[in-house]
């Protein structure tokens, strides 16, 4: 039986990991057994990938973004994703492929279409999510919440990211795949959002 495979996308202070955690407490609660995972941290590389990519001295070009972070998923996919669905388990994404389209090919000053898909094929396969919600709000909006954030993880490239940039390409992403992806109004409380989430994640049940 193929278990559900989620992902939830969205620019920085979109409310990602709170909508996660919600999902999979919710599933949980149900009795469903359920793997919740992010990246670029999930598997073995990720860690060593995130500290690259957040040192503040690299300075690296969207190319070496999108090649690291796909190191790191081509582990997660293999080592953690797909044994869990063969496992019986949900699995939660916060953050997947389309991030890195967002991030690296849509704010790229060079064309990465053609990298970006010949790489996903080889590290995602047909492990694609059933699933991805991309939670959208107004850049101002977002930007109040970044700065409002006390989190233990710092990111520098925060500070210089093209926001915009990444919105519309999360938006794009959307479009091209209607079927999987579903654009959710983040300028909503918290427990809004968890409810439009859950009533497209009900049918999976």
């Amino acid at each position: 039986m193929h278990m559900p495979f989620i992902s939830i996308e969205g620019i920085d202070g979109s409310g990602k990991s709170e909508q996660v955690k919600r999902l999979v407490d919710h599933l949980r609660a149900l009795g469903l057994s359920v793997l919740q995972t992010k990246e670029p941290d999930g598997g073995h590389l990720g860690k060593e990938v995130r500290a690259i990519l957040t040192h503040a001295d690299r300075n690296l070009a969207s190319a070496e973004q999108l090649l690291l972070v796909s190191a790191a998923r081509y582990d997660h996919v293999k080592n953690v994703i797909r044994p869990a669905l063969e496992n019986g388990q949900w699995v939660i994404s916060d953050r997947f492929v389309d991030s890195t389209y967002a991030f690296q090919v849509a704010v790229s000053d060079t064309d990465l279409h053609q990298l970006f898909r010949s790489v996903t094929d080889v590290v995602v396969g047909t492990t694609l999510p059933d699933l991805t919600f991309i939670l959208d709000l107004p850049l101002k909006i977002a930007g109040a919440r970044r700065d409002q954030r006390h989190d233990d993880i710092s990111d520098p490239a925060e500070a210089t990211r093209d926001f915009a940039a990444i919105r519309n390409g999360l938006l794009e992403v959307a479009i091209q795949n209607p079927e999987r992806c579903h654009i959710i109004n983040a300028n909503q409380q918290p427990g809004e959002v968890a409810r439009d989430i859950w009533r497209i994640v009900e049918r999976l049940l």
